[in-house]
């Protein structure tokens, strides 16, 4: 059996690189890797993290590029890989540009189509945009659908899908806990620009902000809201990633910087960003992969989003939906903050996404395929 993974972002690599392994550790199958270039650079360093490298590279990223054209770009090289490579499968992830233009060319090619992290669903096609719709689509072509949770999974059967259901756990959780136990030097630098992780007598307040929807005035009141708390708890530091996108910058920065128990530092390797989470005693997050993230390390979640396709989470306690409300965010944090029984309740939740042994489980179906 060949079969092709294709990854176009971060967070793809992420949770794709540990299926990658397990993939490659079976003599029954052989394993091809694609990297589109969505994400390249930071794709590329994760992979590197596992020990993993792309087989083939289609650097499809260009200045100023719209969705339609790179959806056109990535359509193209992936056309020519597949019918260069012939897979008998082939591997997406998430919901990603990149993962919808590889089901729908490996469909069209006849290839098996394998979709980690199946059955999200927000039910509102602009929340997120466009991955809500990325991921419907996927689904549409896709022949294995291996949902991380039951929840998921209803999703898909709500669908009138009736075949290759798998409840396998998130690949997320495999990675997280794979790098948890991994000193590098990447650690070791973000130990040493934030020496107050490694301080048992601060606690540190994770925030990370970049979604498309949030930018604008619901980003400006995230702002504010953790300028407000930073005065109120000058005893706890905030770490905020600037994601690279410059508007993010040009919103965090003004109401920010000149807080000195804020640290606006730039993105964080994926290394870096595990040992920040295992550090956090709260995460403040519009993230997808962190609201899966930090359960596996007993971290509470405030998601700042009105929506999210992650309700496993919420519903069992590990997370919080609290929007971009400025005075919500506060009062919810507060709540937390200054409840230790709330608190623990929420830390002590069973995680729902998985014990770290999903990729195994993917690979064991695969290896099955006739």
């Amino acid at each position: 059996m060949k079969v092709l993974l294709i990854i176009g972002t971060r967070p793809e690599a992420i949770k794709l690189a540990p299926v990658y392994r397990a993939l490659e550790a079976r003599d029954d199958i052989t394993t091809r890797l694609v990297l589109t270039g969505q994400h390249r650079d930071m794709a590329r360093g994760v992979l590197e993290l596992f020990g993993v490298a792309a087989d083939i590279d289609l650097d499809v990223m260009k200045p100023s590029q719209t969705l339609t054209t790179l959806s056109a770009r990535i359509s193209a090289g992936l056309a020519r890989v597949i019918e260069e490579e012939a897979p008998s499968s082939i591997v997406v992830q998430g919901d990603t540009t990149s993962a919808m233009i590889g089901a729908i060319m490996g469909f069209y090619a006849g290839c098996r189509v394998a979709h980690v992290e199946a059955g999200l669903r927000t039910g509102n096609m602009s929340a997120p945009f466009p991955e809500e719709f990325n991921r419907r689509v996927i689904t549409l072509g896709a022949y294995w659908h291996f949902a991380p949770t039951r929840e998921a999974a209803d999703n898909l059967t709500r669908e009138n899908v009736s075949a290759n259901i798998h409840v396998v756990g998130n690949t997320v959780i495999d990675a997280a806990i794979s790098m948890s136990k991994i000193m590098t030097l990447g650690k070791k630098k973000i130990i040493s620009q934030l020496p107050f992780l490694e301080n048992s007598g601060r606690k540190t307040i994770l925030i990370t902000v970049h979604r498309r929807e949030n930018i604008g005035s619901p980003m400006e009141n995230i702002s504010d809201a953790v300028a407000e708390l930073a005065d109120k708890y000058p005893d706890f530091d905030f770490v905020v990633p600037v994601h690279p996108n410059p508007v993010v910058g040009s919103i965090l920065r003004p109401r920010l910087e000149s807080k000195k128990n804020v640290h606006l530092v730039a993105p964080l390797d994926y290394d870096q960003m595990v040992h920040v989470i295992t550090k956090s005693h709260l995460i403040l997050t519009d993230s997808g992969g962190i609201q899966e993230e930090a359960p596996a390390f007993n971290v509470p979640v405030l998601v700042l989003r009105n929506e999210t396709e992650r309700m496993e989470g919420v519903e069992a306690g590990c997370s919080r939906i609290v929007g971009t409300d400025r005075v919500r965010i506060v009062s919810e944090t507060e709540r937390l903050l200054m409840n230790s029984e709330g608190y623990a309740k929420m830390a002590q939740s069973r995680n729902p996404y998985g014990q770290g042994n999903a990729s195994e489980a993917i690979a064991q179906i695969l290896s099955l395929a006739e």
